[in-house]
């Protein structure tokens, strides 16, 4: 046989991927990377770095940023759904999350990285919206029901994650925390009950809030605002 009828050609061997390198191999250096420098520098290049290996046997498992920050994301909720689940639907909800907000918190920027890199195409982000909206409609609630208070109960997570993952400097307390008296009798009341050390209350507190204020939804969807009439 010759040589240009061979199967080993430069096409064939372009299209293995680089020998001695997994993904879970690349998704734990990318950990690293999160935890060291943060989500700002958590890129293609600085992982490759941490590898000893060049960007593109990175990029052949992940193709790009994009890819790489779902790929973090889902490791960082592959064990989000506990073995053993309440029975009781509103309990597996509140589980769920706690179980969610444990793991975001404890990764860097955890809550940042579960927004930019949330996919339901990645295995683990896709079995804990099963198992999360299952419970939803366990509750009773319709499809869209389910569907909107999980969006509220996520979305509520993630922005008292992220709060809570902001430097003390940064958060509502410290910029509040001057507010005058006199000129802002509200705020100055209420202040106080934002403090850092309210965390845990305030995730319990919403979560209750979120699901025991259950209320109608449209049947159908609002129709588009058309153009005016002149």
């Amino acid at each position: 046989m010759s040589k240009s009828s061979s199967p080993a050609g430069p096409r064939a061997t372009a299209s293995r991927a680089p020998v001695g390198l997994t993904d879970e191999q690349i998704t734990a250096a990318a950990m690293e990377v999160l935890e060291s420098d943060g989500l700002d520098k958590l890129s293609l290049r600085g992982v490759a770095a941490r590898l000893g290996v060049r960007v593109n046997a990175v990029a052949w498992h992940l193709k790009d940023k994009t890819g790489l920050l779902e790929a973090v994301a889902d490791a960082i909720v592959a064990n989000c759904v506990p073995a053993h689940l309440p029975p009781d639907p509103e309990e597996r909800v509140r589980a769920l999350l706690t179980s969610l907000r444990t793991a975001l918190l404890s990764h860097r920027d955890g809550a940042r990285l579960a927004q930019e890199g949330s996919s339901l195409a990645r295995p683990h982000q896709r079995a804990f919206a099963e198992a999360f909206n299952a419970a939803l409609h366990a509750t009773g609630r319709s499809p869209q029901e389910a569907a909107w208070t999980a969006w509220t109960l996520m979305y509520f997570t993630l922005g008292l994650v992220k709060e809570e993952q902001t430097p003390p400097n940064r958060t509502l307390c410290a910029e509040a925390a001057e507010a005058d008296p006199t000129a802002f009798p509200s705020l100055a009341k209420t202040i106080a009950h934002l403090m850092a050390d309210s965390f845990d209350d305030r995730f319990a507190y919403g979560v209750d809030l979120i699901l025991s204020g259950r209320s109608a939804v449209p049947s159908a969807p609002r129709p588009a605002p058309g153009p005016q009439a002149e």
